[in-house]
């Protein structure tokens, strides 16, 4: 899969899918001093019909499998009931709405086709990392450690995932232990991990939601928040790194899990955003790091302590990443 070099007037975008096993082009034209791809050709090529538009900035594609909306000079639309943040704003000229190859190639493309049809095998080793421990506490809340509601929700994604058939798992730490991200992703690498999924809270004032992260590809910036950006931006954007090499299902994973854990929780969506967050850069698997909740938000504190909405957590992520491996997870689990 490429993108042709930038022409003076228009390039060509490739889309080669391993599904279809042929090629398409779609026609990429200059616009401020970047390469678009006109929606309305990015819709013709996904068979979406035609958009509707709300006050002319606004537009919103909808059939039996797919529902797209996006918004003039936004990162954020919305694809099949997620949120997801594109690398470049959806532009407005010459009235229509634009989006970067970029971000067709490595956003839209992998989930409408599934991550193009990601090779699960058949034992698929899914590794849970709970976030922080020991000597690291993490956020705090005003009656809460991060370190402590990773653990325990942990505990409890391994729990309902061992139930499904298929899926082997293991965890990072099992207690409260100070690990290393180093430490983490290399147990990632001895273990020949399928899928790696790294647990966590996050903080910043009264905001509240859940968001799910993937490493950005190569030439995208961050969008991770201020407060938690660490050391997500520490590598440079327009140089590949490890994770890169799974990019389609990296953002395939990321959907099913943020997808499944909204629908179980109806927590305000935040959306599949992108960090070089150390243990996403140098996995060797698909990978993805999920924050469930804010503990600053004294709201959204109260329900994470509650050991039942823990539960609902753990079980949805629990079904994301069956989603994802193409695993039944099941009715008759604890």
């Amino acid at each position: 899969m490429r993108a042709a070099a930038l022409g003076a007037i228009c390039v060509v975008v490739l889309l080669c899918s391993t599904v279809f096993g042929d090629s398409h082009t779609l026609r990429s034209h200059q616009l401020e001093d970047r390469s678009y791809v006109m929606v309305g050709d990015l819709a013709s090529y996904y068979h979406l019909g035609h958009g509707t538009r709300d006050d002319g900035k606004r537009i919103e594609y909808r059939t039996d499998a797919t529902h797209l909306v996006l918004e003039a000079d936004s990162s954020e639309i919305q694809l099949d009931g997620v949120g997801h943040w594109l690398s470049t704003p959806v532009l407005f000229a010459r009235g229509e709405f634009w989006v970067t190859p970029l971000d067709i190639l490595k956003t839209i493309d992998p989930v409408l086709r599934r991550g193009r049809a990601p090779a699960v095998p058949s034992t698929c080793i899914v590794v849970i990392d709970p976030g922080h421990g020991g000597r690291d506490e993490g956020t705090h809340g005003a009656h809460s450690r991060e370190k402590d509601m990773t653990l325990d929700l942990a505990k409890q994604v391994e729990r309902d995932l061992e139930a499904v058939d298929g899926l082997r798992v293991l965890m990072t730490r099992t207690s409260d232990v100070t690990v290393a991200l180093e430490e983490r992703v290399e147990f990632c690498r001895s273990e020949h991990a399928d899928l790696y999924v790294s647990l966590h809270f996050n903080a910043g004032g009264t905001a509240d939601g859940i968001e799910t992260y993937c490493v950005p590809p190569a030439g995208a910036s961050t969008t991770a928040h201020a407060s938690i950006e660490g050391d997500a931006e520490t590598a440079n954007a327009n140089t590949a790194v490890t994770n890169n090499r799974f990019d389609e299902q990296n953002v395939w994973l990321a959907h099913c899990v943020q997808k499944s854990l909204l629908q179980a929780t109806h927590a305000n969506d935040r959306g599949v955003r992108r960090a070089r967050f150390y243990v996403l850069r140098y996995a060797t698997c698909p990978a993805i790091l999920v924050e469930g909740g804010f503990l600053s938000n004294r709201a959204e504190e109260g329900k994470i302590l509650t050991p039942e909405y823990r539960a609902v957590l753990a079980r949805a992520i629990a079904d994301g990443i069956a989603a994802y491996a193409g695993k039944s997870a099941g009715e008759d689990r604890p």
